[in-house]
């Protein structure tokens, strides 16, 4: 398997950093690990208290299984994190997601300990996190608004819970008619709550599929 080392310079946590801060705070991650396609990299109960980078492939965000069904939240590429959610809770025994490789992966983490001596050291890198959660907040926020603003919107997003194959592609009826019909609103009020789940991101469209992204 081809190992990229380099963290991306894009990074979040980097900016604002001179490029021989940037080789500094790049020391503190772990070298490159790398997962085989189908592997797991954090599941409900086994992960660890650490930020993770991907540095290439691709890896799938599911929650966890119910029932033996779970939903697709998010796929991650070059570039994006994860393990945000708990680096800093105190007594976290549960992860919130599984993240399996769609292909072969290869991440470099940074541990609990290590982003302490990170942000003593660069004080900004600390700054930029904040913004990061910061942002992370504003966009959960946006998501739920647009789930609980109108009932419209709320009974077509859990119609699409509901209604999907394992790899987030959504069952609609093959009459959009008969789905407004079965959520008992106006074709225009099912189109534009629709048009809403796709601006925000939550239901993408693939050709004439639609997949639950969020």
């Amino acid at each position: 398997m081809d190992t990229i080392t380099a963290l991306p310079s894009s990074l979040f946590l980097f900016r604002g950093l001179t490029p021989q801060q940037l080789e500094r705070a790049e020391s503190y991650f772990s070298a490159p690990v790398c997962y085989e396609k189908g592997k797991t990299l954090y599941s409900t109960h086994q992960f660890q208290k650490a930020l993770g980078v991907v540095l290439s492939g691709t890896v799938s965000v599911r929650s966890p299984q119910e029932q033996g069904h779970s939903v697709l939240l998010n796929c991650l590429g070059t570039g994006d994190i994860f393990g945000a959610a708990a680096l800093f809770e105190e007594g976290t025994s549960d992860y919130v997601t599984d993240l399996t490789a769609l292909t072969n992966v290869c991440v470099r983490y940074i541990r609990l300990e290590q982003m302490d001596s990170l942000f003593a050291e660069f004080p900004l890198t600390a700054q930029n996190y904040i913004a990061f959660l910061s942002g992370r907040i504003r966009f959960l926020n946006r998501k739920l608004a647009a789930l609980t603003g109108g009932s419209s919107v709320s009974r077509l997003y859990h119609y699409c819970l509901t209604h999907g194959n394992s790899d987030g592609t959504i069952l609609f009826p093959a009459s959009m008619t008969d789905l407004a019909r079965t959520l008992n609103m106006g074709r225009s009020s099912l189109y534009r709550s629709l048009d809403t789940l796709l601006a925000e991101g939550i239901v993408a469209k693939n050709g004439k599929e639609y997949i639950l992204i969020k």
